[in-house]
C-alpha cells in the first residue's frame, strides 16, 4: 500500500510538471497571439483614422472650392447689376425708382437668372423695402422686404461689401433661398435701395446629399455663415436653418487647421446632434474670399467601419489560436487553485481560519523588527478560552468547534485593523497589537475581547456561557524578543487563570498585576 501511495504521488508530481511545462508554453503562445493582435489592432486603427482624417480634410477642401465657384458665379451676377446701376449715374431716390421699375430692367433681371443656373431670383428694392422689379414676374408683386436681415443691415450701414443673408423659405415653391445683397447709394451716399440675387440652397444640398449618401448613415454636410448661422445642411432639418451654432466645435476645428488640417474627433454636444451625440470626426473649413464655412461630420461607426470589419477577422484568428491551448490554461488555473488552498491552510487554522502558530510567529518577528527600527512599543495578548473541555464533554466536540468559531469571530470584531489574531493551541489564542503607547492601550483591547466573549453564545438551541483569561506582555517593557514576549504573556495568562479566570493580567516580573487600569 505504501508503494502504491508513493507511486500515486510520483505520478501526480509528473503530471504537475507536465502541466506546468505545457501551460508555460501555452501562456507564452497566448501572450504572443494577444500582444500581436492588440498591436495589429492599434496600428490598423491608427492608420484607418489617419486615412479618414486625410479624406475629411480633402472633402472639406472640395466643398470649399465648390462653394467658392458657386458664390463667385452669383456674386459676379450681382456685381454686374450693380455696375449697370452705377453706369446709369443714379443720384436720387426718384432716379433709382425710375431706373429700377422699367420693364427693360425686368428683362435684364430675367436674363441674368436664366443665364446663370446658380441664381433663383434677382430683385431691385427701394429704400422702404418695396420690390421695384422682380425676375419672376412683371409688374412685380406687392411685397415689402423691410423686415429681412439684409435690408435691416444695409439700410443702416454704408457697407459696400456683399451681404449674405439667412435663408428664407419660398411660400410658393417651398425652397430655401439665401440672398446676396448690395446697397445702392445716392450722390451723398444716402441709402436708395438694394440689389438682390437669390441662391437656392438646393444648389448645395443636392451635392451634399450625394456626398452624405456615399459617406454613410450618421454623416452630415453643412454650410454656415462665418457668424456660425446655419445656411443649409444634409440631412435637412428645417427648424435648424438660420439657427446659431453656439458650440465651440467650429472654432476649435478652424483654429487647428495646422494640425490634421483642422479635423478633430470629439464626443462633445453638437448643434444638430443633441446633448449626447456620441464620438464623431468633424472638419470645418473657411470658404476663401467669402464669409462662409463648410463642414463635414461622420460618426465613429463610419470612420471606424473598416477597422470594425478587420477586428472581426483578427478576433476569429486570435481566438482560434487561443482555443488550441485553452486546455493547458484551464489545467494551470486548476493547479493554481490547488496550490493556493494548500498554501493557505499551511499558514491558517483549518477550523477558525485564523493564522496558525507558524504564520503568527513570522508576523510577530516582522512586527518586532519594525518596532525596534521605529522605537515603538507593541503588545502581545495570550488568551485561553475557559472551560472548553467541559463544553466538549457535556455537549460534544462539534459544539466545542462551533464555540471556537464564534469566539474567533468575536475576537476579530474586537480588535483594530492593524492587529493580528492567531490560534496557537486547542483553546489558546494570541493577539499582536503593534504601535501601542502604553499598557493601558493594550488593556483596552483586551477588555473589549473579554467583554465580547462573556456575552451569551447561541448555537442552534443551545445558549452557552464562557469566558477568557488574558495575559499581556509589552515590548520592550517586558521582553526583547519573540520567545521571551510569548513566554511572559503566557505567564501572565496563567496568573489570570489561577486568580479566578475571566480576567486580565499584565506581566510584571515575578508576578503579574491584576488590571485595574
Amino acid at each position: 500500500m505504501a508503494e502504491q501511495l508513493a507511486m500515486d504521488y510520483a505520478t501526480q508530481e509528473k503530471v504537475r510538471r507536465n502541466i506546468k511545462l505545457i501551460t508555460l508554453v501555452g501562456a507564452v503562445l497566448i501572450s504572443i497571439f494577444i500582444l500581436n493582435a492588440l498591436i495589429s489592432a492599434l496600428i490598423l486603427r491608427d492608420n484607418i483614422i489617419k486615412g479618414r482624417i486625410e479624406q475629411m480634410a480633402n472633402l472639406t477642401e472640395i466643398l470649399s472650392a465648390h462653394t467658392t465657384q458657386t458664390i463667385y458665379s452669383a456674386n459676379t451676377a450681382l456685381q454686374s447689376l450693380d455696375e449697370i446701376e452705377r453706369f446709369s449715374e443714379i443720384s436720387t431716390e426718384k432716379e433709382f425708382i425710375h431706373f429700377a421699375s422699367q420693364k427693360q430692367q425686368y428683362t435684364l433681371l430675367l436674363s441674368k437668372v436664366k443665364s446663370n443656373p446658380v441664381l433663383d431670383v434677382a430683385t431691385f428694392v427701394d429704400k422702404n423695402g418695396k420690390i421695384l422689379n422682380f425676375s419672376r414676374s412683371f409688374p412685380p408683386p406687392d411685397i415689402n422686404l423691410a423686415d429681412r436681415d439684409y435690408f435691416q443691415w444695409l439700410s443702416k450701414h454704408d457697407d459696400q461689401a456683399t451681404f449674405f443673408s439667412l435663408p428664407v423659405r419660398n411660400k410658393g415653391t417651398g425652397k430655401w433661398v439665401f440672398y446676396l445683397a448690395k446697397r445702392v447709394n445716392g450722390a451723398r451716399d444716402e441709402f436708395l435701395g438694394l440689389i438682390l440675387v437669390g441662391v437656392s440652397v438646393e444648389i448645395f444640398s443636392s451635392l451634399y446629399e450625394k456626398i452624405g449618401m456615399s459617406l454613410g448613415e450618421g454623416s452630415s454636410v453643412v454650410l454656415y455663415r462665418d457668424d456660425h448661422r446655419l445656411l443649409t445642411r444634409w440631412p435637412l432639418v428645417d427648424n435648424l436653418i438660420g439657427g446659431l451654432n453656439t458650440g465651440g466645435l467650429i472654432q476649435s476645428s478652424l483654429s487647428q487647421d495646422n494640425i490634421d488640417d483642422g479635423v478633430i474627433i470629439t464626443d462633445l454636444p453638437g448643434f444638430t446632434r443633441g446633448s449626447n451625440p456620441g464620438e464623431r470626426m468633424l472638419s470645418y473649413r473657411k470658404v476663401e474670399g467669402y464669409p462662409l464655412i463648410v463642414g463635414a461630420i461622420v460618426s465613429k461607426k463610419i470612420y471606424l467601419a473598416r477597422w470594425y470589419s478587420a477586428l472581426i477577422s483578427l478576433a476569429y484568428t486570435t481566438l482560434f489560436s487561443i482555443a488550441i491551448i485553452c486546455l493547458g490554461a484551464y489545467l494551470l488555473i486548476r493547479g493554481y487553485k490547488r496550490n493556493a488552498k494548500a498554501q493557505y491552510f499551511a499558514h491558517h487554522d483549518v477550523l477558525t481560519k485564523l493564522p496558525n502558530r507558524l504564520f503568527f510567529s513570522d508576523r510577530l518577528e516582522q512586527a518586532l523588527d519594525q518596532a525596534r527600527k521605529n522605537n515603538e512599543k507593541l503588545a502581545l495578548l495570550f488568551i485561553d478560552l475557559d472551560n472548553l473541555k467541559a463544553t466538549n464533554d457535556v455537549y460534544s466536540h462539534s459544539v466545542g468547534d462551533s464555540l471556537l468559531i464564534t469566539v474567533a469571530k468575536r475576537m476579530m470584531g474586537s480588535i483594530r485593523d492593524a492587529d493580528i489574531i492567531g490560534r496557537v493551541g486547542g483553546d489558546e489564542f494570541v493577539v499582536l497589537l503593534p504601535k501601542v503607547e502604553s499598557e493601558k492601550d493594550a488593556y483596552i483591547v483586551a477588555e473589549k475581547i473579554r467583554s465580547a466573549i462573556s456575552m451569551p453564545i447561541t448555537l442552534d438551541d443551545l445558549v452557552l456561557h464562557t469566558s477568557v483569561s488574558i495575559g499581556i506582555a509589552l515590548f520592550p517593557d517586558h521582553a526583547l524578543d519573540d520567545a521571551e514576549l510569548m513566554k511572559n504573556a503566557d505567564a501572565a495568562m496563567y496568573l489570570a487563570k489561577n486568580t479566578g479566570k475571566n480576567n486580565i493580567q499584565i506581566y510584571s516580573g515575578s508576578k503579574s498585576i491584576n488590571s485595574s487600569l
